[in-house]
């Protein structure tokens, strides 16, 4: 197990946090959360390597908008 940051700025709306939530319970490889000093960043306890939680960290963040 690792631990990682993941960027969270993307969620900003009560919806957003809301589907940030739902798809940290449900990952079965996410173990932990844990807040930062920053505002925009936890920190995951991820069983995985690396690339994988890359992969995850993609498919769960929302394209920005203009």
């Amino acid at each position: 197990m690792s631990l990682y940051e993941l960027d969270i700025s993307w969620a900003a709306s009560a919806d957003e946090l809301r589907q940030l939530r739902w798809e940290l319970l449900g990952c079965d490889q996410v173990r932990g959360v844990f807040l930062t000093g920053r505002e925009e960043t936890v920190a995951v306890l991820f069983d995985g390597d690396r690339d994988q939680f890359e992969e995850w960290r993609r498919s769960i963040q929302l394209p920005a908008t203009a």
